[in-house]
């Protein structure tokens, strides 16, 4: 009997694997894979699994283990949703990548109500990169608008890249300034992709990258990482209470999530020099960042 459920459970293994294959193949047909993949059983064999022929014809009967499961997903460009089918169907947990439905629903009260008592400018990031909130004296700091013909622009890349929002222009006012916000994008860009790994074949994922090109921004989509870490401080042009010109400050930003997950996050913005610091404390925030350099984590 434990024989007949192995090779039960083999078989709908065999089967997922190879629907997927046979889909990936008639993918091709509309349009050339950019790495020649012809996701034929021999190439799977060659580049995921060396025993994969072997399972095909029943010289090996035994289900590959989760690593292998996972590099044949990894081979076949599965979305999570597919992968995790493969992983279930051969007898392993999931990979639960982000929060979604009710858990996210809660992860997101949570990040507001923490935000409330966050004095300085501060926003509410998801895992999509859509900005879910933002607060009073992140709004007046970058001038962010309040009209709601803006409420489309609400993730973090039309936030850096759309020349019609004010922080893009206010961030590239000298070569210096450009330079910094350059770097800044593609460090973003970078760790962004670091982050999400076994997401880069989900729909969600495809479809920011695809927001992204709308600015024509391919320079900074395609850098090769190189592992380094850049500066973390930004320039902008804020606006001063007293004379209300526009002054460079200084800041940078840390990161505070609930948890081990890393969204959805807040985003919190300090200031580095006297002026930031100036131009922080007529915004209302405290003199000392120190309560909020103990909980966050420098992005």
């Amino acid at each position: 009997m434990d024989i007949d459920i192995a090779e039960s459970s083999l078989r709908i293994v065999m089967g997922e694997i190879e629907a997927l294959r046979v889909k990936r193949q008639q993918e091709l047909a509309n349009r050339p894979h950019p790495s020649l993949k012809r996701f034929t059983q021999q190439e799977l064999n060659d580049e995921a699994f060396p025993s994969y022929k072997n399972l095909l014809v029943g010289r090996t009967r035994r289900i590959p283990d989760r690593q292998t499961i996972i590099n044949i997903a990894e081979y076949l460009e599965c979305t999570s949703d597919e992968r995790n089918d493969l992983l279930i169907a051969a007898g392993y947990l999931p990979i639960l990548t982000e929060l979604e439905g009710r858990s996210l629903e809660l992860a997101l009260d949570w990040a507001q109500q923490t935000m409330r008592d966050i004095a300085f400018p501060a926003m509410i990031v998801t895992h999509t990169q859509d900005i879910k909130g933002i607060n009073e004296p992140f709004r007046r700091l970058f001038d962010f608008p309040y009209e709601r013909s803006y409420e489309g622009l609400m993730n973090r890349v039309d936030l850096h890249f759309n020349p019609d929002l004010p922080i893009r222009s206010r961030s590239t006012f000298d070569k210096s300034s450009f330079e910094q916000w350059e770097q800044h994008a593609k460090n973003g860009i970078l760790a962004f992709k670091r982050a999400h790994m076994l997401s880069r074949h989900d729909a969600w994922y495809q479809k920011l990258f695809d927001r992204a090109h709308k600015y024509n921004v391919d320079e900074y989509l395609n850098v090769s990482d190189t592992g380094a870490v850049g500066d973390h401080i930004q320039t902008i042009l804020a606006r001063t209470e007293s004379s209300g010109e526009l002054v460079p400050v200084r800041y940078r930003q840390i990161t505070i999530s609930e948890g081990s997950r890393l969204y959805p996050q807040i985003v919190v913005f300090l200031p580095v020099d006297s002026a930031a610091r100036t131009v922080f404390e007529n915004l209302g925030c405290p003199t000392d960042c120190s309560i909020v350099n103990e909980t966050g984590s420098v992005s």
